[in-house]
């Protein structure tokens, strides 16, 4: 049951990550109409992956945390990726 409560902790902090994420506007604009429900589902997935691994490697006690640090970075990535290529486009080396 505690584990099952953990998955829910994460499931619940991956959404509020995500969300956080739209509200900074990190949503790149390629991912069309629907990219809300994306990204919220992207910080809920890397959330609970994060989680288990993190429970698989190190226990219980710091899943949580390695779980909000996976969540953060996974929906950050698209937003940097998105921004790194179009500065990489304007710099072209020649």
């Amino acid at each position: 049951m505690a584990f099952l409560l953990l998955i829910l902790l994460w499931v619940v902090l991956g959404l509020m990550i995500g969300a956080l994420a739209l509200a900074a506007r990190l949503l790149p604009v390629s991912w069309g109409r629907a990219g809300w429900l994306w990204m919220l589902l992207l910080g809920a997935g890397a959330a609970l992956l994060g989680g288990l691994l993190d429970t698989w490697l190190s226990g219980r006690l710091f899943a949580t945390a390695a779980a909000l640090w996976v969540a953060v970075l996974a929906t950050v990535a698209p937003w940097l990726i998105t921004r790194l290529w179009t500065w990489l486009i304007g710099h072209q080396w020649s």
